[in-house]
């Protein structure tokens, strides 16, 4: 069940759209959708949230303007909610494209998490090679980024993959 603060964020974004589609900005809808597909992923609902990421994708990635930044951050959202549901070969080529943008932007924090969660991924299909090389990616990131939270996250991923 969701919390009176998931449906108050979903509530949030569900007007941040309607109001972006009044408006017409192509990037700015994609934005607030994409945010409106995090809402619904926070409350539950996990069916909306997918309808949105594809929505958001389907419009950055049709627009000459949209920020390498943006594209990758909404491909990370669908990549979460596909490896949340298991769908690992998706969630996997989703991981791979966010983690290639993070790295062509050096983006410590993302890279770090991209590649932990392929690390994960790749464990889950018995390649330990693959995971390990993954993970002394994500570790370097993160100690790169210096950010705490990607820290403890590389470090968790670490422990739960036992290497």
């Amino acid at each position: 069940m969701a919390s009176v603060g998931n449906l108050a964020y979903v509530l949030k974004y569900q007007i941040a759209v309607a109001l972006a589609r009044q408006g017409g900005d192509p990037l700015r809808i994609a934005h607030r959708v994409r945010h409106l597909g995090d809402a619904y992923h926070y409350a539950g609902r996990a069916a909306s949230a997918e309808r949105c990421y594809v929505e958001a994708l389907s419009i950055y990635r049709g627009d000459a303007h949209t920020g390498r930044l943006d594209l990758a951050n909404a491909i990370r959202s669908f990549a979460v909610l596909k490896h949340e549901a298991g769908a690992a070969d998706e969630a996997q080529r989703l991981w791979q494209e966010a983690h290639d943008l993070y790295a062509g932007l050096n983006l410590s924090a993302g890279v770090a998490e991209s590649a932990a969660r392929l690390a994960l991924l790749a464990q889950a299909r018995g390649d330990l090679r693959r995971s390990r090389d993954c993970l002394t990616e994500a570790s370097a990131a993160a100690n790169s980024s210096g950010d705490p939270e990607t820290l403890q996250y590389v470090r968790a991923v670490t422990t739960q993959v036992g290497a």
